[in-house]
């Protein structure tokens, strides 16, 4: 038990050498008569307060009526532990805010302020901020200080004069700052430059802060208009209906290849173009993107390669980290919650296969001058012979025309015609539009017996100009080629 004690005593003689150090020279002295009794000062304002110097006392660490040495040893350590160092700053604050009570601040219901409190949309305390901005001068004067072991007073005040010239030369330097970066700040706005006008309004907003409970009205655009709520509108407002709009919907594209042709998006704000928005963009093949919108609110998207699954969708939104890099303010919140408002866009990329699938019609038809052309199709390793004509890219027509030119006469013993023939050979896009490749066949003559009838005819003479056909039109046909991607591509490479 005698050991117990030592120790305790050791650590009560260790922890009051080393608890934190309070002067004491005041303890001694009267309290000053502002203490006992409120003074009486004309024309000034003035806040008295006085905080407790400890966080816990000997009496506070008590457990029941009866208290063991170890816990009254315990409480004593405790009450030098908890000393609040922090005393005079808390007494200060309470009696600059029992000046600013007195000050009987009065909140126009018209006021900003009043606005944004009803509707619940400001969370500061303004009585810091109007403390902190209006009344931070040395006419705002710390008149006196007294404490002992136990508590600390302190008293400030300001005279009613020297408040005045403060409220009055506030409303004007401020106003006139306010006003002027404001106007600048819709200048911005009107010209695309959202980021900018933003910045401003911020500034604007942050200036006028601690003058919201009133109003300031101006002229501007030949109305009477509260500066303060107009500021706060404006910043508010900064960044409504800004749209995004691609310069096209959908895209054709082939998979795992680059598409020459560059896209751009719009960034607008009610029809007008938006400089310095960032964009971010998101898809499953590679772009290449100028992040930032230009002086005329475009931005480029390039698709390097083009993804592999059938349905791709290129998605566009602002960079809402870009956009909301903007001084604090007490609406700050307020403007970032419409970031979910703001615009976005997609543009559909469709894939295509650029193989190049050809439909042959043979008019009329015949078995022979089909054969002779298919074959000569078929070797080509650029096109793939399609039977389905809805499937085709191209269309290869083959017409072939018969007259008789020379009739024989009929008591010959074999009675012979004289027939011309001409073949036209065109290849077409299956869409429509300028024949791609001619060939043609003029003037073939050829014999047969007059007993033939016409469609035996027709073949005889399909048969004779195939052989041509396979001789001479293999070797013209060579240089043809045909790039899907380029028409596909072509009304949108502009």
């Amino acid at each position: 038990m005698k050991t117990t004690s030592i120790i305790l005593a050791g650590a009560l003689m260790f922890a009051l050498s080393s608890a934190p150090q309070v002067a004491t020279a005041q303890s001694s002295t009267k309290k000053p008569a502002w203490i006992t009794q409120e003074p009486k000062v004309k024309n000034a304002y003035f806040g008295i307060a006085s905080v407790p110097k400890h966080a816990m006392t000997a009496t506070d660490a008590q457990d029941g009526d009866e208290q063991q040495p170890s816990a009254q040893i315990s409480s004593i350590i405790a009450s030098q532990l908890f000393f609040n160092d922090q005393y005079k700053e808390t007494a200060r604050k309470e009696a600059q805010k029992k000046v600013l009570a007195s000050l009987h601040l009065a909140v126009d219901a018209n006021s900003l302020l009043a606005d944004l409190i009803i509707n619940g949309n400001y969370t500061m305390s303004f009585d810091d901020v109007f403390i902190e901005r209006v009344l931070n001068i040395p006419q705002f004067k710390l008149q006196g200080e007294w404490e002992n072991d136990d508590e600390y007073w302190c008293y400030y005040s300001i005279t009613e004069s020297d408040y005045k010239n403060r409220i009055a030369a506030l409303e004007d330097s401020i106003c006139t700052q306010a006003q002027t970066i404001w106007e600048v700040g819709m200048s911005c706005q009107q010209e695309g430059k959202l980021q900018s006008a933003a910045n401003y309004f911020s500034n604007a907003l942050d200036l006028i802060h601690p003058l919201i409970y009133s109003q300031q009205m101006i002229k501007y655009n030949f109305e009477n208009v509260d500066l303060y709520s107009s500021i706060y509108q404006s910043y508010l407002h900064v960044f409504d209906n800004i749209s995004l709009k691609p310069s096209l919907e959908s895209v054709p594209a082939v998979a795992g290849e680059a598409v020459p042709f560059k896209l751009n998006v719009t960034a607008e704000q009610n029809g007008n173009p938006v400089s310095q928005i960032g964009i971010i963009t998101e898809y499953e093949g590679e772009l290449y993107v100028t992040p930032v919108s230009d002086s005329n609110g475009e931005c480029f998207i390039e698709i390097v390669k083009a993804g592999q699954n059938s349905a791709q969708t290129i998605s566009i939104s602002i960079d809402k980290d870009k956009l909301f890099d903007l001084p604090q303010t007490f609406a700050f919140s307020q403007l970032t919650s419409k970031a979910g408002k703001l615009g976005t866009a997609q543009i559909e990329v469709n894939l295509f296969d650029p193989t190049n699938y050809i439909f042959l019609n043979v008019n009329p038809q015949d078995s022979a001058m089909e054969k002779s052309v298919r074959d000569i199709l078929e070797a080509r390793k650029d096109l793939v012979l399609v039977t389905d004509r809805s499937k085709a890219d191209l269309v290869m027509n083959v017409s072939i025309r018969t007259i008789m030119t020379q009739e024989s006469v009929a008591a010959d013993k074999y009675a012979i015609n004289q027939y011309e023939s001409a073949l036209g050979l065109d290849v077409t896009p299956a869409a429509g539009g300028d024949r791609l490749f001619e060939y043609a066949i003029d003037g073939f003559q050829f014999m047969a017996p007059a007993s033939r009838s016409r469609d035996q005819v027709l073949h005889s003479s399909a048969k004779e100009m195939s052989r041509q056909i396979s001789r001479e039109f293999a070797e013209k046909f060579k240089p043809f080629s045909y790039d899907k991607r380029s028409i596909v591509w072509s009304k949108f490479n502009k």
